[in-house]
């Protein structure tokens, strides 16, 4: 894994809403550092390269309430897992976070770069990749993949096969 310079910089030239966010927060005082210091982290971090093998196995605490099933190691508390994983279902995809929802039933978050990471609780986690973005920024190809995957497992949220 590696920080691609080039998605880096393609974020930080395109960051106007991002800018505008962490300026909002702030103003609020809900950020620590400054603003272009935090952002800069967040954009690297939305430019690590990574397959789909590594992304799936970076979100598999996630599905395990926060323990690395691999090693056994509890990484965050139980709560806080179930926390971002509401986070990624309620807005991990941006605009198009709802209709996602709806359609996977799987807490996720996309990538600029065509990549999904989906979460399925006490399951495991799913990563796919395919380019061509919707204009939400989401990977039509690949959440077209997940949504028939979660139906045809039984996984999401909303399936009353779920469990």
């Amino acid at each position: 894994m590696a920080i691609d310079p080039d998605v880096a910089s393609s974020e930080s030239q395109t960051g106007a809403r991002n800018r505008s966010l962490g300026y909002f927060m702030k103003a609020f005082d809900n950020l620590r550092h400054p603003v272009e210091t935090t952002l800069g982290v967040y954009f690297r971090q939305c430019a690590i390269a990574m397959n789909c093998r590594q992304l799936a196995r970076a979100g598999l605490f996630l599905a395990m309430e926060g323990r690395d099933p691999l090693t056994g190691e509890q990484l965050i508390k139980p709560h806080r897992a179930r926390r971002i994983n509401a986070i990624m279902m309620l807005c991990g995809h941006y605009d198009n976070s709802g209709e996602f929802a709806f359609r996977v039933g799987l807490p996720g978050k996309s990538g600029v770069g065509g990549g999904i990471l989906c979460i399925a609780p006490g399951q495991g986690s799913l990563a796919v990749w395919s380019p061509g973005l919707t204009e939400a920024g989401t990977s039509l190809v690949g959440s077209i993949a997940l949504e028939h995957f979660a139906y045809a497992a039984g996984w999401s949220v909303f399936d009353s096969k779920a469990g």
